[in-house]
């Protein structure tokens, strides 16, 4: 029995099954903005990103106080939620009126900027859509159903956003040089 578990063991090792981890961030302080206060998808972001091992931080000036310097650090973002919201809408009914199919959405809106302001990441929709059948007999457990489709939609949704912000490298949190100031020929000002 044993020896059938460590040669299941050591056979699993090599099919690419690899157990879900943190995701690796480049910046160490990020703040939430733009979304409602009982919004359960920053709340779930949230602790998305402090498992990842990302300060979340209510301010800029609260990065700065944790950097212990003077200026916003260049490994601090700014995550704005621009959209943030939740539908369900009637997609068949009968000719009675009675609803019999519903489409659940959950959709976000976001943009990433720089600590300084000036923008990372361009705003950027993640809209996840799915059917469910309603049935008037049973409307708490469909009620229950929802709900349930709708978390599973925002925990995928989070995971999608965590991605991306992953993939921001740490020359890209540096903000790009001013471009210099255009300067008048002598031949453009000779008369």
């Amino acid at each position: 029995m044993a020896a059938a578990l460590v040669g299941l063991m050591a056979t699993s090792t090599g099919c690419g099954f690899k157990l879900r981890h943190g995701y690796s961030m480049a910046f160490k302080t990020i703040q939430l903005t733009g979304f409602a206060g009982n919004s359960p998808l920053a709340t779930e972001l949230a602790r998305a990103l402090e498992a990842s091992g990302v300060d979340v931080v209510d301010s800029t000036l609260a990065a700065t106080t944790a950097a212990s310097a003077s200026s916003v650090p260049s490994s601090h973002i700014v995550l704005d939620g621009l959209d943030d919201r939740r539908d369900t809408t009637a997609a068949t009914t009968t000719a009675y009126g009675q609803i019999r199919d519903l489409t659940l959405g959950t959709r976000v809106r976001f943009q990433v900027k720089r600590g300084d302001g000036s923008v990372l990441l361009p705003p950027a929709d993640v809209a996840l859509n799915s059917s469910m059948t309603y049935n008037e007999k049973d409307a708490l457990s469909k009620q229950n159903e929802s709900e349930s489709l709708h978390r599973a939609m925002q925990t995928d949704i989070v995971n999608q956003i965590l991605r991306r912000l992953s993939a921001i490298r740490a020359e890209q949190l540096v903000a790009p040089p001013a471009p210099p100031a255009a300067t008048l020929s002598a031949s453009a000002t000779a008369p």
